[in-house]
């Protein structure tokens, strides 16, 4: 399936384009059938309000998100050979950087403790992440390893550039690294993404330690603002069904 179709129709699933366009289903079925069109609208403002509450996306991204066990042990410096870290995406509008074209939030706080983690136990480093819709742009790893290199003083060994998404990740580092006689990796994504970053990992063949980063849930004290709509809240409801979703893709279509 075209790349493009598959991020067309994810968007439209998740939040928040799934709800408004259950609101407008719902506005044009008033016309002939009131009582289904206002269930449908009120169905689609009751969801936006359920997701956009700190409690809900709270809960959601526990569900997904796991505390770390890695720790640095002789063992485990010993028994991994490689830090494997995977790119989230591309920003374009760095004007502070001349309009040149960069990584995004998500990635550089991937990168961050991937440096983190190759000063603590000395491995190399492989970056995964292609292009994804522009051809003549650079890899998100060509960017990942620019940033390790210049702003991190971490060296970057490999680059992993052919992948589209988190399945293709795997498959070609996998590709990459096999000819070293790599299979023990510590992999670095943020904690939502990490269950189906794990899974497409091991799928290939990899031995995986799990370094996950970027926590969204929090233990914070329930409150009265736990219950008040916020746009950050629903962002996070939509990163985990973002998961939900792509679990699924991929279990039909690579497993």
């Amino acid at each position: 399936m075209d790349i493009w179709l598959i991020y067309v129709v994810k968007a439209l699933l998740l939040p928040c384009s799934s709800f408004l366009l259950l609101s407008l289903i719902g506005l044009f079925r008033l016309l002939r059938h009131k009582k289904m069109g206002l269930t449908l609208l009120l169905s689609s403002l009751l969801g936006l309000y359920v997701l956009s509450m700190p409690i809900v996306s709270n809960y959601l991204a526990g569900l997904l998100e796991t505390p770390s066990e890695l720790k640095f042990t002789s063992l485990v410096q010993k028994k991994y050979q490689a830090i494997v870290v995977i790119g989230s995406g591309l920003r374009s509008n760095s004007y502070e950087y001349g309009d040149a074209i960069t990584v995004n939030s998500r990635t550089l706080e991937r990168l961050r403790y991937a440096a983190t983690l190759g000063r603590k136990t000395g491995l190399p480093i492989l970056v995964s992440g292609g292009q994804v819709f522009k051809q003549n742009e650079p890899s998100e790893s060509a960017l990942m390893a620019e940033i390790l290199e210049k702003e991190f003083n971490i060296a970057v060994l490999w680059k992993e550039g052919r992948s589209r998404n988190t399945a293709e990740n795997a498959l070609y580092s996998h590709a990459l690294l096999q000819t070293l006689n790599i299979e023990r990796v510590i992999l670095v994504t943020h904690a939502f993404h990490m269950p189906r970053a794990l899974t497409e990992f091991e799928r290939v063949g990899f031995d995986v330690l799990p370094a996950p980063t970027g926590y969204l849930s929090t233990k914070e004290e329930l409150s009265v603002f736990s219950f008040i709509p916020s746009a950050q809240a629903l962002t996070v409801s939509s990163f985990v069904f973002h998961e939900y979703l792509g679990l699924l893709w991929y279990r039909l279509r690579y497993h």
